[in-house]
């Protein structure tokens, strides 16, 4: 700070000595002088001495005739044309309409103009106008959005409310639907919906006037039909019934009443959009109950079968709602847990290993004591979740070979 009192002192001692005034492009001339003399080196003039280094003969030439700040201008003009004109058809297609079409003549104006005088799309005005057209693209298009929705919203809730009339009420008179008919002329469209719904008015306006020409048939035949549509109503109902547990079945594994491998693909797949687009990250954990087929041989398939529900009820219950727990087929699940640190997994896998440890099965007189051993895998290691997928299934079969009742990270980390 100190120096810099001394530069400006002698800056304006000097200007005064040169007989000269104290313009901005004078002060600094001889501020830049009296720097040098101290010895001393600012940001603005290490700037300045840059920018005179790189220019070109010509571009000096051009300066020493003109005022020291004309370099902007002359730095400005290092841009060709053709990269202006690529730069201003970019901000033509960022600005082109996408809804509302208002503005499109004026934004095509102004890329005109531009497209004259490439220099000025630096101009501050330039960028300003540019700015201005952005924000009322995005305010039009909200507008012509708003105006649509409101103009579907009028259209199906004049047709909902007689609609539901016309159903529930059997004597409808023609005055009645005369009176539909007239609502519907009468409606009004906005200018913005008017090539889309105007043509849905007049579809709907001419199924009115056929409805009114048969509509006593129409209540004759309903009258006499009601039985049968009350008996196809109901077998509708059945069939839903059916269709949903058909559904359920084809989802979940018929044991343990979670996902079953047909589903955890699909999971799968949606966790690896995510993982693209969110830039998530998930983890691919495979678990195999330790030494199941000796379960099976020494108490019988029915007891296999209770430790197959029982594990896939504390795995469901330790994973939360977010991440994926499937069987993968015999004493072998797989899930997908999400996370933002790995730690979390780790703490993950020893809640479940925990839980075990202090578990005892109790089968008729029996008392068995489950582990597991399992491999473990961080998506954001492998160019897919192919890879990670195999990796962790090729680590839960080392764990086995290392004796079991263990967990193996990709790392090398063994839990």
């Amino acid at each position: 700070m100190k120096d810099i009192k001394e530069i400006t002192k002698n800056t304006l001692s000097s200007l005064k000595d040169k007989r000269l005034p104290a313009t901005p492009e004078n002060y600094f001339l001889e501020f830049v002088a009296q720097a040098k003399l101290l010895n001393n080196q600012f940001d603005d003039i290490k700037i300045l001495n840059d920018a005179l280094k790189s220019l070109t003969n010509d571009e000096k030439k051009i300066l020493n005739n003109e005022s020291i700040f004309q370099i902007i201008k002359i730095l400005s003009k290092r841009a060709t044309n053709d990269e202006l004109k690529s730069l201003i058809s970019t901000f033509s297609e960022l600005l082109a309409p996408s809804i509302n079409f208002e503005l499109k003549e004026d934004i095509e104006d102004f890329i005109l103009v531009l497209l004259k005088n490439p220099k000025n799309i630096t101009t501050r005005e330039s960028i300003n106008k540019i700015k201005e057209f952005a924000q009322k693209r995005i305010d039009a298009d909200r507008r012509v959005l708003k105006e649509k929705t409101n103009d579907i919203i009028k259209l199906t809730s004049l047709m909902s409310r007689y609609y539901d009339k016309t159903l529930s009420d059997s004597d409808s008179s023609n005055e009645e639907i005369q009176k539909i008919k007239d609502d519907l002329v009468k409606l009004e469209i906005s200018d913005y919906s008017k090539r889309e719904l105007i043509i849905v008015q007049k579809k709907l306006i001419d199924t009115i006037y056929r409805l009114e020409n048969s509509l006593q048939e129409n209540n004759r035949i309903l009258s006499t039909n009601i039985d049968k549509f009350k008996l196809l109503h109901k077998q509708i109902e059945e069939l839903e019934k059916e269709l949903k547990v058909a559904k359920e079945e084809y989802h979940f594994d018929f044991l343990t009443g979670i996902l079953n491998r047909r589903a955890y693909d699909n999971e799968a797949k949606k966790m690896e959009k995510q993982y693209f687009i969110f830039d998530t990250n998930f983890a691919v954990v495979f678990f195999d109950i330790d030494h199941f087929k000796k379960i099976n041989d020494n108490f019988g398939h029915i007891c296999g079968d209770e430790i197959l529900k029982s594990f896939a009820i504390i795995l469901k219950d330790l994973t939360r709602k977010e991440d994926v727990v499937a069987r993968y087929g015999g004493e072998e699940f797989v899930a997908l847990i999400n996370f933002r640190d790995k730690i979390e997994v780790k703490r993950y896998i020893k809640r479940v290993k925990n839980t075990f440890l202090n578990s005892t099965f109790i089968y008729k007189d029996y008392k068995i004591n489950i582990t597991f051993s399992a491999g473990v895998t961080f998506r954001n290691n492998y160019n897919s979740i192919e890879e990670a997928h195999n990796k962790a299934d090729e680590l839960l079969y080392q764990a086995k070979k290392a004796g079991r009742d263990k967990t193996i990270f990709d790392s090398g980390e063994i839990v």
